[in-house]
């Protein structure tokens, strides 16, 4: 019996966004797809970045620092009122000031011991997919979705279950 390694079976379909488009509908894409980041497509329409729920909720949800202060946090905080109104701004914001780089994706012919290598490599949490004409070139590539350690550990529970 062969068992197939690659990760064709796990790429996770996705929008993507373009410059322009709000945080509010970058969520949403997220959401619908349940994934933690979009690719950016660019004016000349090449895959040069992306755009994270990490970096928008990290960047301008929080002061720096809640953040620093996290775990003596009590959940009696009363600033409802003033996070509402920020959630309201953010969502009217572009995607543009939160692009992050460098963009990383792998072909969907990739093998699945290699994709977790190369998450482990770029400390992330997935991989974009995109199928290029010429690896180097991309204005030529099919995007085709993300993977992410959850697709990836649901795969290996299917190869071992097929053993």
């Amino acid at each position: 019996m062969e068992i197939n390694v690659d990760i064709k079976e796990i790429i996770i379909p996705t929008a993507a966004v373009k410059s322009g488009d709000t945080i509010k509908t970058m969520f949403k894409y997220c959401i619908e797809a349940n994934v933690p980041a979009l690719p950016f497509y660019d004016q000349d329409g090449l895959l040069q970045s992306f755009v994270s729920l990490k970096r928008v909720m990290g960047k301008d949800c929080l002061p720096n620092y809640l953040v620093e202060l996290a775990n003596i946090l009590s959940n009696d905080m009363n600033c409802t009122a003033q996070a509402m109104e920020k959630i309201q701004n953010l969502f009217t914001n572009t995607v543009d000031d939160y692009l992050e780089t460098p963009f990383h994706f792998i072909a969907s012919d990739t093998v699945l011991i290699r994709a977790v290598a190369l998450m482990e490599q770029y400390n992330s949490s997935f991989l974009f997919v995109a199928d290029c004409i010429d690896g180097s070139d991309k204005s030529h590539c099919d995007y085709k979705g993300i993977i992410t350690r959850l697709s990836v550990a649901r795969k290996m529970l299917q190869i071992e279950e097929a053993l």
